[in-house]
């Protein structure tokens, strides 16, 4: 569990740095990511240890520390507020919840994004401060958000725990190192050199190639050139041919000048692309990936059970046909105990196994539908037949719901 807990630490400091960097922008970036690791430090560890004695609550009060060396009135609200939200969330609200849950949360931050992006608009240097200071925040907490949930909803699945922290400590070295990037002007800045070097180097090797060509485009141009400035002086007309000699003169360095501004923005394109990209895999990774209708390490590949919609055009009091299969009838059951629950407003997603939806019935049937489930999971992963003795007993705990 220990990546776990690290990345929830990470997520949650990362959200109260990213909106408060916005109001408080005490110092600059690469500072500001210093006090960031300190905290998410001292957060660890008060996470591992509070529970064990009252005596290291003390360890929060070290949240308080950057306020030696930082003590003007806007890092006193941001140091002091940021220790205060880190604390009740970490005392209140850590490692608490089902899968749901942190989804519903993630989704609930996307709203407060939002409203602070209309806040923006009203607040000095908002704008500036949200786009230098805050964004790079914004970015680690939603990387470690959607890992996290990834990783609960893994956990809620039955997958070795053992395989879940490999996984999460490649994803956990990705994020330092994007932190890094991010944050850390001279790197960045280096980084941003290094790419843009090997840019301009190999347009000049492409230029070196496509010399021999262009100069030939060149010597056909101005053949042209010289052809229509030919024709044009014997009909008199000075003034074009004053601009097409110019124009010839021109071609060349303009080539050049054009060549290295293309450089210029070119390499800036090529890097908003790269991210553009390499976000877009992200999250195809981390949150499509999560909706897919089966998944594995347990001791069987669970798929999901729907719900039938009615079709527009149904007859009265038609149903679902009971099936002669005694696997099937235990699967329609099922079906008929999700449909009880969806009357009962219990909110069903796509992505949920029998484990979360058993966990969402819990609170009006609690511990009756176990015997449901486990029916369920026997008969269609156990590679069992059903006898006409589970299919009663399937049949009564749904009618005695």
């Amino acid at each position: 569990m220990t990546g776990i807990i690290l990345l929830e630490i990470i997520s949650v400091v990362s959200f109260i740095y990213s909106l408060l960097t916005i109001f408080f922008p005490f110092a600059s970036i690469s500072e500001i990511f210093i006090i960031f690791i300190w905290s998410i430090t001292v957060s660890a560890i008060f996470a591992y240890t509070y529970r064990r004695s009252k005596t290291y609550q003390i360890i929060a009060l070290l949240l308080l520390a950057p306020l030696i060396f930082y003590n003007n009135m806007e890092s006193i609200y941001f140091v002091v507020i940021a220790a205060f939200l880190i604390h009740a969330y970490i005392t209140k609200s850590f490692m608490k919840g089902s899968y749901s849950e942190y989804v519903d949360k993630l989704k609930k931050t996307y709203i407060v994004y939002g409203v602070t992006c209309i806040l923006i608009l009203t607040i000095n240097e908002g704008y500036y401060n949200f786009i230098n200071i805050s964004i790079p925040f914004a970015i680690i907490y939603l990387m470690t958000t959607i890992i996290l949930v990834r990783s609960i909803r893994h956990i809620s699945t039955g997958m070795d725990m053992q395989k879940i922290n490999q996984v999460n400590l490649r994803y956990i070295v990705m994020i330092s190192v994007t932190s890094f990037i991010v944050t850390l002007d001279k790197l960045r800045n280096a980084i941003f050199l290094i790419i843009k070097g090997i840019y301009l180097f190999l347009i000049e090797i492409i230029m070196k190639i496509l010399y021999y060509p262009i100069t030939i485009m060149i010597t056909i141009l101005n053949k042209v050139m010289e052809y229509i400035r030919g024709k044009m002086m014997e009909g008199g007309n000075d003034v074009l041919e004053q601009l097409l000699e110019e124009s010839t003169n021109e071609s060349s360095r303009t080539l050049k000048k054009n060549a290295v501004r293309w450089g210029n923005t070119l390499v800036q394109k090529v890097i908003g692309i790269l991210l553009i990209i390499t976000t877009i895999y992200i999250i195809y990774k981390l949150i499509i990936k999560v909706g897919e209708r089966s998944y594995k390490g347990l001791e069987y590949t669970e798929e999901r059970e729907y719900i039938k919609e009615p079709r527009k055009k149904k007859k009265r009091f038609s149903r679902e046909k009971y099936p002669r299969e005694l696997n099937e009838q235990i699967r329609y059951y099922y079906r008929r105990y999700l449909e009880k629950l969806d009357k009962k407003k219990i909110q069903i997603l796509k992505s949920d196994t029998s484990l979360d939806i058993n966990e969402k019935a819990e609170e009006i049937f609690e511990d009756k539908i176990e015997g449901i489930r486990k029916i369920y999971i026997d008969s269609r992963y156990g590679n069992k037949d059903a006898d006409k003795n589970i299919v009663e007993e399937m049949e009564s705990l749904y009618k005695n719901l």
